[in-house]
């Protein structure tokens, strides 16, 4: 229970905490769906003799992260202080729910669209900023390759992985997008 306390930080993966019928599909199948066939496009066109500079890609993708940070908190800010009565109505449909403890228990409380929105932006900032430090890393991180294999291993599992950080990153920015420009404005 001391540990809780200490877990505010984490606060931010929320969204993947979200439960619906609908929303597993953004958390985890569209990326894992996007990643894979990146991956597979990577590895069968360097089969065919056309390479990528994996360095200049990273650093565009950095550029972009950098600008992004900024605009995810801003729209957390717009989300979070913007007056619509249309923001605090819960969900219509199939809501998703989020599951908290208060006071012992754990309590599903389905979502206003401005939480929501705060949820989404709020795991948006904390993905791309994820994002852009491991970039960083990754553009600063010299290793020579002695021919172990573990370190093959190793450079593939953080390849898949920060492909499908860009590609949850994508999903979840056209979701957030979408009831920013549509459904924030329905009754």
């Amino acid at each position: 229970m001391a540990f809780r306390k200490h877990t505010k930080v984490f606060t931010v993966f929320s969204f993947l905490r979200l439960r619906s019928v609908d929303i597993v599909w953004y958390q985890c199948t569209y990326p894992t769906f996007i990643a894979a066939v990146l991956i597979l496009s990577f590895l069968l066109l360097e089969s065919q003799s056309v390479t990528f500079d994996v360095e200049k890609l990273v650093a565009d993708i950095n550029s972009l992260m950098g600008i992004l940070v900024g605009f995810y908190i801003a729209a957390l800010a717009a989300v979070s202080s913007f007056s619509n009565k249309n923001l605090d109505q819960v969900m219509k449909g199939r809501a998703p729910t989020l599951t908290n403890t208060c006071k012992g228990q754990q309590l599903a409380k389905p979502l206003t669209r401005r939480r929501f929105l705060a949820v989404l932006f709020g795991y948006c900032a904390v993905l791309s900023i994820v994002l852009y430090i491991s970039g960083a890393f990754y553009l600063r991180l010299l290793v020579s390759n002695s021919g172990l294999p573990w370190v093959q291993i190793v450079k593939w599992v953080a390849w898949i992985v920060y492909t499908w950080m860009i590609s949850s990153l994508l999903v979840v920015t056209l979701l957030g997008l979408h009831y920013l420009v549509e459904r924030m404005h329905r009754e």
